[in-house]
């Protein structure tokens, strides 16, 4: 390994100008911390190319970090929470659907409903997850104005999903998976963390106040280096350890979704006053066949550290875990 890491960054697609970007405060983030940022951009031919590409990036790397951006498909997590909602309607009666995740079944640990209010619990939602009408609309996706392609559906939970796109999410939960396997440091933030809990086997809310889970607007105006939300760490993780101590006092939040079910293998490190999920890792002491020592550090943040200088740490955590 060079003596400076390697730090790959995902990418957001802004679709009526036709170009990559990256905010550049993750850049700066990594850089400071004596890493090398790379980009990581997802490239045209479908979700299957894209899985490959992972397979091609994640030995070019000594470290990831997932951005945030647009929504992940809900296809990419609809059985997980068809398989929840049967299992808890048909105690059992076996679920006929997508296969279970290889890391196990994922765990609710948010006293919020077990689902979208708005959504219907039979083949209707799973039908309608492929039929997002695209049409141009300008949003905030990862502190930035962006016009981009958003959705509009006869399920109310589908209406307003950003950004959506199949081949960044090819790219980025197969590289996640990857990471995690393969021992990488990892860490995600808004979307990213999204993207480690979805890789995993967990699900997502598709709209927190569409879905009826809070009334609050996690929608922050500018600028984001102001820490506006309350939020506590969970004491003993190592995202406390991090931020030397167990109370994260407030941060900023700029995200429409929410971690629904957990991942088998990650633990909740940090919660919302309104009992929103703000933060996860991989659990301490987990272990995969094959792995001769823990995951060195696999954690996902809802918020922004990238504006926030008391949060550095989170990037020093990264990249020093990316130089052994």
């Amino acid at each position: 390994m060079a003596d400076s890491p390697v730090i790959g960054i995902t990418t957001t697609l802004n679709e009526s100008d036709g170009f990559q970007r990256v905010n550049i405060e993750y850049i700066k983030r990594i850089a400071a911390c004596g890493a090398i940022p790379i980009l990581i951009t997802p490239v045209p031919g479908g979700v299957q190319r894209n899985r490959e590409l992972a397979h091609e990036v994640i030995g070019m790397v000594d470290g990831l970090l997932f951005t945030g951006g647009g929504d992940i498909h809900p296809k990419n997590y609809m059985n997980v929470t068809l398989r929840c909602i049967h299992e808890a309607m048909h105690p059992g009666e076996p679920y006929v659907g997508a296969e279970e995740s290889v890391y196990g079944k994922p765990r609710k640990l948010s006293d919020t409903a077990s689902d979208c209010v708005n959504c219907p619990v039979d083949d209707a939602l799973r039908n309608i997850v492929d039929e997002v009408v695209p049409h141009q609309v300008t949003q905030v996706v990862d502190g930035r104005d962006v016009v981009i392609p958003s959705g509009a559906s006869s399920i109310p939970c589908l209406d307003g999903l950003l950004a959506v796109n199949d081949e960044r999410d090819g790219l980025e939960l197969e590289l996640a998976r990857l990471a995690f396997d393969r021992r990488v440091p990892t860490l995600g933030v808004c979307r990213g963390m999204q993207v480690l809990n979805v890789a995993l086997g967990g699900s997502l809310y598709r709209d927190l106040k569409v879905c009826g889970i809070t009334d609050h607007d996690h929608m922050q105006e500018k600028p984001y280096t102001d820490a506006l939300e309350p939020a506590a760490v969970v004491k003993g993780t190592r995202l406390a350890k991090i931020l030397e101590g167990n109370e994260m006092g407030r941060i900023n939040t700029i995200h429409h979704q929410g971690a629904n079910l957990v991942a088998a293998p990650l633990v909740v490190n940090a919660w919302g006053e309104d009992g929103i999920i703000e933060g996860m890792e991989v659990e301490a002491g987990f272990m995969l066949e094959g792995w001769l020592d823990p995951h060195p550090f696999f954690m996902g943040v809802q918020w922004h550290p990238e504006y926030l200088g008391a949060h550095e740490p989170l990037f020093d955590a990264l990249v020093a875990a990316a130089s052994r």
